[in-house]
Parts: C-alpha cells; sequence; structure tokens
C-alpha cells in the first residue's frame, strides 16, 4: 500500500508541473482588451501613411498662377511672339474672355521674349472677372508656358487692367507696370511691378493708392500723389507730392521725394 501511495504522489507532482508549464490542454490566449493595451502603456500600431509627393521645383512661378480653373496654362505651339499676334492673343486668355491690353516684351540682345495679356469676362462692367498673366516660350515641350497671372474676382469691382512696359530692374529684359482701376472719384486702384527672367516671372511691387500716378521713368518709376490742404475739395488737391523710386536689387526704394504746390 505504502508503494501505491507513493506512486500516485509522484503522477499528481507531474501533472501539476506539466499544468503550470502551459501544456497544450488549454485554449488559445484571448486578444489583450483595450483595458489591457493602456495598461501596459504599448499603444496599438497606427496604420501607416504615405506622405504626399512635393510639387517639382523646377516651375516654382507655377505656385503665382492665380488664374481661373479653366484657363490656359501651356501651348505647345512653337511660334514666335509675331505668330501669337497674327493668330490672336485669345488662345493665351480663358474660354471666353476678351483681351483688353496686350504687351510685347521683346529683347533684341537677349532670347527671353514674353506676352502679357490683360483680359476681361462677363458683360457687366462694373462687376466682370478680370486679370493679367504673362506667358514666356520654352525650348522644349509644352514650348509656351504661363509664368505669372493674377485674377480680380467680380466682387473686386475692378474697371480695366493698364499694362505698360519697361525695364524696372536693370537686367536688359523688360518688366511690366499695371494698375487695375477700381474707379471712383479718388482713382483707385492696385499697382504692380512684374519682373521676368528666363524661366521665371514674379510680382516685385504691389501698392494700393487713391489718387495717385504711376509712371516708368528712366528705368524706375515716378509716383505724383495728391497732397489735399484743409480746404481743398477732393476734385482738385492744391499739391503734389513727387517721387522717384528705383530698384535696388532686392526692393523698389525712394531716391527722391518733394512736394510741389502750396496746400491751401
Amino acid at each position: 500500500m505504502t508503494d501505491v501511495r507513493r506512486v500516485l504522489a509522484v503522477a499528481g507532482t507531474l501533472l501539476l508541473a506539466a499544468a503550470c508549464a502551459g501544456g497544450g490542454a488549454e485554449g488559445p490566449t484571448p486578444p489583450p482588451t483595450p483595458s489591457d493595451t493602456a495598461a501596459t502603456g504599448t499603444p496599438a500600431p497606427s496604420p501607416t501613411v504615405s506622405p504626399s509627393p512635393s510639387p517639382s521645383p523646377s516651375l516654382t512661378t507655377e505656385i503665382a498662377l492665380q488664374l481661373p480653373a479653366d484657363a490656359p496654362t501651356t501651348l505647345d505651339q512653337p511660334l514666335s511672339t509675331a505668330d501669337i499676334g497674327d493668330q490672336g492673343f485669345g488662345m493665351l486668355a480663358p474660354p471666353g474672355a476678351t483681351v483688353t491690353a496686350t504687351s510685347m516684351l521683346v529683347t533684341p540682345e537677349d532670347p527671353v521674349d514674353q506676352i502679357a495679356i490683360a483680359w476681361r469676362r462677363g458683360e457687366n462692367p462694373f462687376a466682370s472677372e478680370q486679370g493679367l498673366v504673362v506667358w514666356q516660350p520654352f525650348g522644349s515641350a509644352p514650348r509656351w508656358r504661363a509664368l505669372y497671372a493674377f485674377t480680380d474676382r467680380p466682387s473686386k469691382g475692378t474697371l480695366g487692367i493698364d499694362v505698360d512696359a519697361g525695364d524696372l530692374t536693370d537686367d536688359g529684359i523688360p518688366d511690366l507696370l499695371t494698375f487695375e482701376q477700381q474707379g471712383g472719384t479718388g482713382a483707385c486702384g492696385t499697382w504692380r511691378v512684374i519682373a521676368s527672367a528666363a524661366g521665371a516671372a514674379s510680382e516685385v511691387f504691389r501698392e494700393q493708392t487713391c489718387d495717385t500716378q504711376v509712371q516708368i521713368a528712366d528705368g524706375g518709376l515716378a509716383v505724383r500723389e495728391a497732397v489735399f490742404g484743409p480746404n481743398d475739395p477732393h476734385c482738385c488737391p492744391s499739391a503734389f507730392r513727387v517721387s522717384r523710386l528705383e530698384w535696388d536689387g532686392r526692393d523698389f526704394v525712394k531716391t527722391h521725394s518733394e512736394v510741389v504746390g502750396s496746400p491751401s
């Protein structure tokens, strides 16, 4: 009897050791609950998100293209500036737009030839969409590309866009001086200078004014601003502040200013 008890005790001990070692008799371990995950301090793995591709830096001037969604931005035709002039500038404007002003920025001693057009779309002259776009030719397709553009929505009330050209940055390449007329008794509007280089065009000056005229003169900007005396009617200022702005390589700086006349 003693031997039998000794055998049963040994067998029980072996069964207990097998159970503690995680024998295969038990079912699979259930997944941890959210509370278990939080208790361990190890967050569940997040899904992998692929980063969006970065825009190509080769044509960074595309960032400056403020155009309607249906407006063309490229033209794959090897045309000269004269050819486009003969065929009409409409192909460079948004569909249904009327070209209101053009400027052929031709540089005889430099290969950078450009075309700038101002356009208007809409029947109401006081609430129409208006804008300007600068095109430049390239040696590879697409042959012509829009490098700079701005668009004034109808709510801005732009009545027209004036365009003038001249070398304002002293690099031998014509730049643009534009004025977005907003009318009113103060002849208010926005002046811009768009400078160009090979494969690029950018806005380097913008000023919103009233009762002010800006012109290209001797490679700089001549500014004539009304100065009103206390008794001057709005139609008739008694003096003008005449200033000159010149490009210093980074910005337009005032190099001269004087008041002509005496405010009453």
